[in-house]
């Protein structure tokens, strides 16, 4: 069987530069310089850091040690906790399953209602208060303890409907005579147009910002005017989010021409496949000959010849 060798067409100077100018970034990613862990090679080239070593332990450094600290050993009395904690509010009835001693295996039950819920961190309990014979009991059951082996809520309490926090008009309080007096008085007379005053209601930054941007830049043109200077072009507030804009278009761009580049090379690499299957070519076919369907007729039939004259 003859062999048959594909040569592929290596690309040219300018298309490699081409493809290496695809493969940069608009906007490089830094992501890898917030990940840290030792895996990642980006900050653990900095890691320890020289100017801590050897000095001594600041009162910063020991709240960050033990804020540390208390992340792990809550990771690790939550993984070992033996049921998954329910959320409790105050107000439910709990259920909790303690344990009194570990070497005679005694354990209770204490059934309450939550009056306090307690965040903090490693040391962050609830307290569960019922009455036994008139008597009032209090229990504080930490939230991360390994004598705790289970807590159930017996029956919740209807949450309140959440109120939204914001106050009817965010200028309502504090300005209110700058922004009614349009409405009803007559003694302030409009001199600019960005002397409007602002309608009640829920007011965002937005117009507020435009109009002191609108008063400064029309302050400035006419400083300018005054001394014989020539007119200034304004660029605009949102200089910044314009280029992020457009570099984030530019990223988008990009990866279309990207992926754009892997198909068509795909598509190529698939259609050269199929002309070398396609492709016809000089074979050596060595095979032994076959038995035809004459030579297996039998003697006595009319295409043998032998047939009574």
């Amino acid at each position: 069987m003859l062999r048959r060798i594909s040569h592929l067409a290596r690309p040219c100077a300018a298309q490699m530069e081409a493809r290496r100018m695809l493969r940069a970034r608009a906007r490089p990613s830094k992501a890898a310089e917030k990940h840290y862990v030792m895996e990642n090679a980006v900050v653990a080239k900095h890691w320890p850091p020289l100017d801590e070593c050897g000095d001594g332990i600041s009162p910063k450094r020991c709240r960050d040690i033990m804020h540390q600290l208390n992340v792990l050993e809550t990771d690790r009395m939550r993984r070992a906790r033996p049921f998954p904690m329910p959320k409790i509010n105050p107000g439910d009835l709990v259920e909790v399953r303690y344990e009194l001693s570990r070497s005679q295996q005694t354990f209770a039950t204490f059934q309450g209602f939550c009056t306090e819920v307690r965040n903090k961190w490693l040391n962050s309990a609830f307290v569960l208060k019922n009455t036994y014979d008139g008597v009032a009991v209090e229990q504080l059951i930490p939230r991360y303890s390994p004598r705790v082996l289970n807590v159930r809520v017996v029956r919740s309490l209807p949450q309140r409907p959440k109120m939204d926090p914001r106050p009817p008009t965010r200028s309502y309080r504090y300005s209110w005579h700058n922004y009614v007096r349009g409405k009803y008085g007559k003694g302030k007379r409009l001199l600019w147009k960005f002397h409007t005053p602002q309608k009640p209601g829920v007011m965002g930054m937005e117009p507020r910002i435009r109009r002191e941007l609108n008063r400064v830049r029309l302050q400035y043109q006419m400083q300018r005017a005054e001394a014989k200077l020539p007119a200034y072009i304004f660029p605009g507030p949102y200089n910044v989010t314009r280029r992020q804009t457009r570099e984030v278009k530019a990223e988008q761009f990009r990866r279309m021409l990207i992926y754009a580049w892997d198909e068509r090379q795909a598509r190529s690499e698939k259609k050269r496949r199929l002309r070398e299957k396609h492709k016809w070519g000089v074979y050596k076919i060595d095979k032994g000959p076959k038995a035809s369907a004459l030579t297996q007729l039998p003697s006595y039939h009319p295409l043998m010849d032998n047939l009574p004259k």
